[in-house]
């Protein structure tokens, strides 16, 4: 091998190497949070919290079938009628799901592999938005556990939130 094609390749492996770092470094999770703008304004402690843990997070309040296709997605669920997530709950939740996420104190459900491979989707509902607010609420434990293997966060000190 001739010493320009050995530059020429020891140079193709290293631009190689850098295009994995760069797309690795490029191509992170983040969660997709689903809700009308009451819902969004009932969990500003929860975004907090996200935000505490440097868990990257984007607010969708309107067109919620463009997320349909992304890994990670919180629903908050709540009132029905315009604005509402209804319609999009309807396509993640069975019709038994459905009818009993009205329910006082509202309910936490967790659904894979709905619209994609890999994707998990966390939804919160209830009868309005603070029944869905409640389910969160009630069941940090849960979905804690699903941010702490997505995000790889460190849980060996407790949190002061």
């Amino acid at each position: 091998m001739g010493r320009k094609k050995k530059v020429y390749t020891v140079a193709a492996i290293g631009l190689a190497i850098v295009l994995i770092f760069l797309e690795s470094a490029l191509a992170y999770d983040k969660i997709f949070i689903v809700g009308n703008k009451t819902a969004v304004g009932l969990a500003k402690q929860f975004f907090t919290t996200l935000n505490n843990e440097s868990i990257p997070l984007e607010i969708v309040t309107s067109q919620f079938d463009k997320v349909k296709s992304e890994k990670y997605i919180f629903v908050l669920g709540g009132a029905k009628g315009p604005g509402s997530v209804e319609d999009f709950v309807n396509q993640v939740l069975t019709k038994e799901e459905q009818a009993s996420a009205n329910e006082s104190g509202g309910r936490m459900f967790v659904k894979e592999n709905v619209f994609a491979p890999g994707q998990t989707i966390i939804v919160f509902t209830g009868p309005d938005e603070a029944a869905a607010a409640d389910a969160r609420k009630n069941n940090r434990e849960l979905w804690w556990e699903y941010l702490v293997e997505w995000f790889e966060l460190d849980t060996s000190s407790p949190m002061a939130y």
